[in-house]
């Protein structure tokens, strides 16, 4: 049980990846309403992950957001708990209309579980990560916007599985690696957005690649927002 909790705890860290908003990662602008809520799926060969979240965008461009997740392991029956936080800020480089969105991004996210209280097991996990978001405009119309998306990062990983009988021990592992994102974000009426993904760890063995989808909407007053696009 303790080795599968470790191996499951690996590929975790490979299925949390950064939390999606702003045109830079395929959503809806926030010029469309300066809050989003969203949800969405990962999936690997080993890890499930179901969560949703609430972002909030400034004028400047500075846009932050919080996350909570459930994620299944094949072969446990338990579950983890994540929560999470993501900040970044997007620049427009070239025409409002034409022009291509660049966003520095970051993010932290703390899993707690599975836990094994049968056989004394408590298991955790941290993730951060740190990288550039691009996303281009493909053509556009008010009811329909194609947005692809690429982005590259650096991540950290760090699991934890601890032995809370007496005499037990606790197992420890991180690694850090490059993680690499590809999305096709579709943008309808401007506030509900729909994003395909794919997650590409580099620099990790025995590592397979992530797919997810996310599906956000924005609202709220965008008068003191501004019309970015």
């Amino acid at each position: 049980m303790r080795r599968s909790l470790v191996v499951s705890l690996a590929v975790l860290a490979i299925v949390k990846s950064p939390a999606m908003a702003q045109t830079c990662q395929g959503m809806a602008s926030f010029s469309a309403g300066k809050m989003q809520v969203n949800a969405g799926g990962r999936f690997s060969s080993a890890v499930n992950s179901w969560g949703g979240g609430l972002s909030y965008g400034l004028p400047s461009g500075l846009y932050a957001g919080a996350q909570v997740s459930t994620t299944s392991f094949d072969g446990i029956d338990q579950h983890s708990l994540g929560i999470g936080a993501n900040a970044g800020y997007e620049m427009k480089v070239g025409s409002k209309a034409n022009g291509m969105s660049v966003c520095p991004v970051a993010s932290l996210q703390l899993g707690m579980g599975p836990d094994d209280k049968a056989n004394d097991i408590n298991s955790s996990s941290t993730d951060a990560h740190f990288g550039l978001a691009l996303g281009k405009q493909m053509g556009a119309t008010p009811q329909l916007r194609i947005i692809p998306t690429a982005g590259l990062g650096l991540q950290y990983s760090k699991a934890k599985v601890e032995d809370t009988a007496p005499g037990g021990t606790t197992l420890e592992a991180s690694d850090t690696y490059g993680l690499a994102t590809l999305g096709l974000g579709l943008v309808f009426n401007q506030q509900i957005s729909v994003r395909p993904s794919v997650d590409i760890p580099l620099g990790l063995d025995n590592s397979d690649a992530t797919f997810g989808i996310t599906v956000g909407y924005n609202f709220g007053s965008t008068r003191s927002v501004g019309r970015r696009h």
